[in-house]
């Protein structure tokens, strides 16, 4: 059986695109490890899927400023032993990066050991991460019209963002109504990313009232730390107004 470890842990747009392509390749009978983060957001998201093994592994995002270099380079180093003992266990025929902090330890350990190893970059600017590692990647996967000057052609394909398998389209007014809300109503949908977007919440809450007089429901993931509403209907001068709900975090993305 072939095996592939993937690195994708940090942010929920680095995992799960992860978690896609070890769908596809288990179906194709293919072992996979995922290597996530220590943040609660990837064990969250990451237990969902238990016919893959997950592993945290140490790391932080790069810093040029002296003290969180060092802390960043001392978490390399503690993320690079944790990915060298895993590659000694699993044995795999290819280690897969998404970029982020992650993606670093693992994609060195991989080419240090003579393991083919590939990125994917979704972002149309891609991370320092990426940048730095496609330096020895044999593989670079990178968005239509993306490229980089670090790294031959010959090594670049363009491809877009894997999508779990849970992803099918759903009606609208049944996607509502799966999520709470009335069919018949507008519903804004309001998320800054897994970690959520101070800016985007400030907005939400201040602005929830007005959007209700308006008819308009509101759904905001503010992220963990974001802190949360109960999902209650707004209350404005006595009189109810439409829905708003405050979420940190959510295991229906398909259905948002």
């Amino acid at each position: 059986m072939r095996r592939a470890l993937i690195a994708c842990g940090g942010t929920g747009g680095h995992l799960a695109p992860g978690i896609a392509l070890a769908e596809e390749l288990s179906s194709r009978g293919c072992a996979c490890r995922l290597l996530i983060s220590e943040k609660q957001v990837d064990s969250r998201l990451a237990r969902k899927y238990t016919q893959f093994e997950s592993q945290a592994i140490a790391g932080r995002g790069l810093s040029w400023r002296p003290i969180p270099f060092g802390r960043f380079a001392w978490d390399l180093l503690r993320g690079y032993r944790d990915c060298i003992q895993s590659i000694r266990s699993m044995r795999p025929d290819i280690v897969v990066g998404f970029g982020g902090f992650i993606s670093a330890s693992a994609l060195l350990a991989g080419a240090r050991n003579g393991i083919p190893v590939a990125i994917h970059e979704a972002n149309q600017v891609p991370g320092r991460v990426t940048r730095l590692s496609s330096r020895y990647a044999d593989r670079v996967y990178l968005p239509e019209g993306v490229n980089l000057s670090e790294v031959a052609a010959d090594r670049v394909r363009h491809v877009g963002m894997p999508l779990r398998a849970e992803f099918k389209r759903l009606p609208r007014e049944n996607a509502k109504r799966v999520m709470g809300f009335e069919p018949a109503k507008k519903l804004l949908v309001v998320l800054g990313g897994s970690q959520g977007a101070q800016s985007l919440n400030e907005w939400a809450r201040a602005s929830k009232d007005a959007l209700g007089r308006e008819g308009i429901q509101l759904l905001c993931l503010t992220g963990l730390a974001g802190g949360t509403d109960e999902p209650r209907p707004s209350q404005v001068q006595g009189v109810n107004t439409s829905k708003s709900v405050f979420l940190e975090f959510s295991d229906e993305m398909a259905t948002l």
